[in-house]
């Protein structure tokens, strides 16, 4: 009985034992996770800054080129398209 009940507490020592590994682990995944994420996020950013930058370049460029361009963008509006196009399907 009593060899019963001490391989209970050395199952239970060892069972406690690996607990306190797994939330160690669980805390240095979370952190190895985080930075992770941050940085993933940055270099997404950075990869978006490109073509942001060449839009706006090539916006100005053709704004020097032809002024009336810009305005008939900043007019453009597309929920006006679609109406247009549910009443030809209509017909």
């Amino acid at each position: 009985m009593k060899k019963s009940l001490a391989d209970k507490e050395q199952l239970l020592t060892m069972l406690t034992g690996i607990y306190d590994q797994l939330e160690e682990l669980e805390s240095v995944l979370e952190a190895s996770f985080s930075e992770q994420r941050v940085r993933l996020n940055m270099e997404e950013q950075r990869k978006l800054m490109k073509p942001i930058q060449k839009l706006a370049f090539m916006e100005k460029t053709l704004n020097k080129i032809d002024p009336i361009y810009n305005e008939e963008i900043a007019d453009f509006n597309p929920n006006q398209l679609s109406k247009t196009l549910k009443l030809e399907l209509g017909y």
